[in-house]
């Protein structure tokens, strides 16, 4: 997919965890600890399956856990209760965790732009709307947005309802369901990863933070008033 400078987008949807908030381990922790009364081979394999596959709803993934690991077919009212352990589980770990570097920055930059902002996360919806607020990034997002829906049809009601174009989006994820998620609706992407890599395909757009993209479209005096100004914000994120 073909990204454009960050000027061209009228419209950005987020990812959360591992895009907004560094607790992509807290979330393969917590995983593992939800199955670790079934030993430890179990949950060495619990959590290598989340760090490959980060992006995938807990609503899919606890019922493959318990089929290809434990020989268990869950009930859909099982599913939900393993989720509200999970749930129990990585709230506050999340909630402690730190925002990604600039993500308070663009966040400020967006909100004084009017650029409206999204999250399309596989996080619980009622869980991710908790999480939100308590870290106190909601006034920076028009709405926020977990499973069980898909991605794709989040998405896609979004740009429905706001008789959006998707020329106008851009899509910014760190798994492949974000990739996924963006090249069925038509966005542009922007991929994060720590190594600058990620699992995305060859010619993926790709940063180890976001200020690498943002930043490329600001002139220099702008980019020292982002980095300088919203120290005092980030610190009220936490």
């Amino acid at each position: 997919m073909k990204l454009h400078d960050a000027s061209s987008y009228r419209y950005i949807f987020f990812d959360f965890d591992g895009v907004i908030v560094d607790s992509v381990d807290a979330k393969i922790a917590a995983f593992g600890e939800l199955y670790d009364e079934f030993g430890r081979e179990v949950r060495r394999k619990v959590e290598a399956y989340q760090r490959a596959v980060p992006g995938e709803t807990r609503f899919d993934k606890i019922p493959r856990f318990h089929r290809d690991l434990l020989g268990i077919s869950l009930t859909p009212s099982q599913v939900a209760q393993w989720c509200d352990r999970l749930s129990d589980i990585v709230l506050d770990q999340v909630v402690a965790s730190p925002l990604l570097p600039d993500v308070a920055q663009i966040l400020g930059m967006l909100m004084r732009q009017g650029t409206p902002a999204f999250i399309v996360s596989g996080t619980p919806e009622d869980e991710l709307h908790q999480i939100v607020q308590r870290k106190r990034l909601d006034p920076f997002f028009k709405s926020v947005h977990g499973s069980p829906a898909k991605k794709t049809a989040i998405v896609r009601e979004i740009m429905s309802g706001l008789s959006i174009a998707a020329e106008d989006c851009l899509f910014i994820g760190d798994a492949m369901t974000d990739y996924d998620c963006a090249a069925e609706c038509g966005l542009g992407f922007l991929g994060c990863a720590p190594d600058g890599k990620g699992p995305f395909p060859q010619g993926t757009h790709v940063v180890s933070r976001l200020g690498e993209y943002f930043y490329s479209a600001c002139d220099e005096r702008q980019t020292i008033q982002l980095l300088a100004e919203p120290r005092r914000a980030a610190a009220g994120m936490r």
